[in-house]
């Protein structure tokens, strides 16, 4: 809950500042947070002092992933069309934990696969195959020609298993459970 103080703007944005660094950088979230309640292209401009096709580059990017949405509104004039950007923060963060989610499936699956698996490798690392293809392959590279061997993956499970907790704490702290948890 924010508190009596914290604006309900700044508590959204603590929720996704982490999707908007993962999609877009720190550039992205000095855009986002210059958004405030509602901003044109030129007054991003203002506030972040980028370049105007950063800053379209930027929202676009942004856009694509459900963090900011727009209004757009024609000088009947000019002709010229005006962009008026907004945050949608509770789009964001549903979109934060849908990814996370897919990365915990994945890494679920690659560590299924490290286990399940006996790899081989030649002495250049050239190619990393499962028994089977490197059997087919005669135990040969088929890039450098050098002998496969079996590769000791303990370090390459480690790390899939780092991530993967990892993803289970970003959840958890969101408030999600992570799906089917590996024994």
């Amino acid at each position: 809950m924010p508190s009596s103080k914290e604006k309900p703007f700044d508590s959204s944005m603590k929720r996704i500042t982490p999707f908007v660094k993962n999609v877009a950088g720190l550039k992205g979230l000095k855009v986002v947070t210059s958004i405030g309640d509602g901003a044109t292209d030129e007054q991003i401009e203002g506030k972040t002092n980028f370049k105007m096709a950063e800053i379209r580059a930027l929202l676009n990017q942004l856009h694509e992933h459900g963090i900011v949405e727009y209004n757009r509104e024609k000088n009947l004039q000019t002709g010229w069309f005006t962009y008026t950007w907004r945050v949608n923060a509770d789009r964001a963060f549903k979109n934060f934990i849908t990814m996370k989610k897919r990365e915990h499936a994945g890494l679920r699956e690659r560590l299924s696969a490290e286990e399940n698996t006996i790899f081989y490798s030649c002495t250049k690392n050239c190619r990393k195959m499962a028994f089977d293809v490197a059997m087919e392959m005669q135990f040969r590279c088929p890039k450098c020609s050098n002998r496969m061997n079996a590769m000791d993956n303990r370090k390459e499970l480690e790390t899939v298993r780092k991530q993967l907790d990892d993803t289970e704490t970003v959840l958890m702290k969101l408030g999600e459970t992570p799906p089917e948890q590996y024994a």
